[in-house]
């Protein structure tokens, strides 16, 4: 966050700036709680259960890590880019932002979390793992929901319009 935004006496957090057509409250509560979840899913699985330990005698480190690695860079990159476009500027209304990541799916953040989930899941090959990412999956859904509803409440038809020409999840290739 820039310093102006610190100083400025209407900025105390993200839900009370005027230019942000809001979240759910709770929602970065859920998603905390979601990857503390998934954490002990993983860990369960390794210390307990042993599952992803006997799939991982099938797929080799050399094919995982590669794998991962790409789906976790990419959606950390995703998610900082949605970020930085969604955070970095105060204007004095709501805006609605289309460009850059925004362009291609309407919850690029979201979309970056869950490729970061599916990376870890593909690294660690947990199958309990696997069911609490369709869990955290089904959460992003719901809090992309609850942010859309707010959104079509301030934006109306203009974001009606972008809804029906910009995927929710799988981002368009072509315009």
């Amino acid at each position: 966050m820039s310093n102006h935004l610190k100083d400025d006496p209407r900025y105390i957090n993200h839900e009370s700036r005027p230019d942000l057509a809001g979240e759910h409250p709770q929602g970065d509560k859920y998603q905390l709680y979601a990857f503390l979840v998934f954490t002990a899913a993983v860990l369960l699985d390794h210390f307990f259960l042993g599952w992803a330990a006997y799939l991982r005698g099938f797929v080799p480190f050399g094919a995982r890590f590669p794998i991962a690695l790409l789906f976790i860079l990419f959606g950390l990159f995703l998610s900082f880019s949605g970020i930085h476009a969604v955070f970095s500027e105060y204007t004095e209304q709501p805006r609605m932002i289309t460009s850059g990541f925004f362009f291609y799916v309407r919850h690029p953040v979201y979309l970056g979390a869950l490729l970061v989930y599916i990376g870890l899941t593909a690294f660690f090959l947990s199958p309990l793992a696997l069911v609490v990412f369709i869990a955290v999956f089904y959460l992003y859904d719901w809090l992309a929901l609850d942010e859309e509803t707010r959104m079509l409440k301030v934006f109306g038809q203009r974001y009606e319009d972008y809804r029906l020409r910009t995927p929710k999840w799988l981002p368009r290739v072509f315009k």
